[in-house]
């Protein structure tokens, strides 16, 4: 495997980590202290966290390379606890699949509402774990100051909850369209355009503030490592300054110009612009990881 094709992998495993720890902690929040209308994100934010669970486990194994001739190696991820941060990040992932599965579950099959709502405190717990993890993980590693911030794992976890909020969002016009009948809630609420537009300009409200604390943490990340000039102005800086672009300062703009348009009326073209905001956000989140993961591996 190349060195490229292995920055790939571990960067998309870091991205699906804490867009799945977000993801979970805004359907549980969303279960918890939202209206009716909310039910629909809820549901998208559990599904999301399983799948993006499943596929990250994927792209771990892949990175096992015995994994084809020894298959229960990924055993070994679980025999550490807890004096390896590997073998926590494998713990409490392993939990988050296991709440996840069993919130969409009580979902859709109308399970106990107190017990989900149980669930959901738990989950929110994994979540926040699971989003912290990637970073904790990074910053564990000796003798790479590029990881040694502070501020590393803050920033993880904030742009995990923004890539899970924005994900569990661009799964209901996605699965409306393209599957309507498997997901007819999903359908149900994309039809009813009004209220639709009406939770995307609320939901952008907090995807603002995210995207503005992310900016935050992003400079006191910068501030306390002395080697991320690579970043600035070195190897890494095309695609550094691409994630701050595409991922953060142009989602910015379009939240700004969608509260406009729903002022106005313009209830199709506030759905465009948004599912335009949302890919740009999840191509931020996971050029962070890859500037961050790979700025590392240059810089000892």
């Amino acid at each position: 495997m190349s060195e490229l094709t292995w920055g790939y992998i571990m960067a998309g495993y870091l991205f699906l980590g804490g867009l799945a720890g977000g993801a979970y902690v805004v359907s549980a929040l969303a279960d918890l202290f939202k209206g009716e209308d909310y039910e629909v994100l809820s549901k998208s934010g559990c599904l999301v966290t399983l799948f993006s669970v499943v596929i990250g486990i994927v792209l771990l194994l892949l990175d096992l390379k015995r994994f084809e001739v020894a298959p229960l190696v990924i055993l070994n991820a679980y025999r550490r606890f807890p004096a390896s941060m590997v073998t926590v990040g494998t713990w409490v992932l392993t939990g988050l699949a296991l709440v996840s599965l069993v919130t969409c579950v009580l979902w859709y099959l109308g399970g106990n509402w107190l017990v989900r709502k149980i669930v959901d405190v738990v989950g929110i717990v994994l979540g926040l774990a699971t989003a912290a993890y990637t970073g904790i993980l990074l910053s564990y590693a000796r003798g790479v100051p590029f990881w040694g911030s502070p501020f590393l794992p803050w920033l993880f976890v904030v742009s995990g909850i923004l890539t899970g909020l924005t994900l569990a969002m661009l799964m209901i016009p996605v699965a409306s369209l393209f599957m309507p009948k498997a997901f007819n809630a999903f359908y149900e609420l994309y039809e009813r355009k009004a209220t639709f537009v009406g939770i995307i300009g609320h939901v952008e409200k907090y995807c603002m503030i995210l995207t503005v604390t992310e900016i935050a943490l992003l400079a006191l990340y910068i501030g306390s490592t002395p080697t991320t000039s690579i970043l600035l102005f070195g190897s890494m800086s095309l695609w550094f300054y691409a994630y701050i672009l595409l991922g953060l300062l142009i989602p910015l703009g379009i939240g700004y110009y969608n509260s406009k348009l729903e002022q106005a009326g313009r209830d199709t073209a506030v759905v465009i612009m948004a599912v335009a905001g949302q890919v740009l956000v999840l191509l931020g989140g996971f050029l962070l990881r890859y500037v961050v993961l790979t700025g590392g591996q240059i810089i000892f």
